[in-house]
């Protein structure tokens, strides 16, 4: 398995990583049987790292495991959805009635500065707007003072099923701007305090109907 000459990471930990990507990006697309042998052969590992790494695989629900016959890649299906961004805004709303009234000068610079770059961002990059979008809401909860809260928050945004969903937007000129002006409304309502405002507009910032329904296939 090709790896940077400086990756001293556990080999399952770097396994696990490049099964992970290759399902995010699509290379590996739902179906698609995890077989260890297999998977070993084509990374030039041994078993036993595809096997931890396709256990975690499975507990991040990327993929199923198959009893005799291996793992199968998941579809992301809207139900999925639902479930990330129901939690996500149930708990960036208590860290919010935790944070509200305590950011500082510097905090409120910095959101306005991440709402401008994400402006400046072409309206097809869809990681990119993610990326400053997951960073707008991290330091939005900041000032939160319970630790567990802003971390269980940070693990959500980096699970590769967050990761799957950026890749079903439906991204634009009117997606970027409708994100941009619900970004700015939560920010003028932070020095007043409204924390109504601020309920509403992330409640608007976790609906799905931001997601290509084409793209996410039903439970089965």
């Amino acid at each position: 398995m090709a790896t940077g000459v400086h990756d001293t990471r556990p080999l399952a930990v770097r396994v696990h990583e490049r099964i992970s990507a290759e399902i995010v990006d699509g290379t590996l697309k739902p179906g698609t049987a995890l077989v260890q042998e297999q998977v070993a052969a084509q990374y030039g590992v041994s078993r036993t790292p595809v096997r931890d790494a396709l256990t975690q695989v499975a507990m991040e629900g990327l993929a199923t495991l198959v009893p005799g016959s291996g793992y199968v890649v998941n579809d992301l299906t809207a139900q999925d959805v639902h479930n990330v961004f129901e939690v996500r805004y149930a708990l960036e709303r208590l860290a919010m009635e935790q944070a509200l009234g305590n950011h500082t000068p510097v905090q409120l610079i910095r959101l306005r500065a991440l709402i401008d770059e994400f402006e400046t961002v072409e309206a097809d990059d869809a990681e990119e707007q993610f990326r400053l979008g997951k960073e707008f809401h991290l330091k939005l909860i900041e000032p939160c003072p319970n630790q567990y809260l802003r971390e269980t928050l940070g693990n959500i945004w980096a699970h590769p099923i967050q990761r799957r969903i950026t890749r079903a937007y439906q991204i634009g000129p009117e997606h970027q701007a409708d994100i941009a002006r619900a970004h700015r409304e939560i920010l003028r309502a932070l020095p007043l305090g409204d924390m109504e405002t601020i309920v509403r507009v992330l409640g608007y910032c976790h609906d799905a109907g931001d997601i290509d329904p084409k793209s996410l296939p039903a439970r089965r």
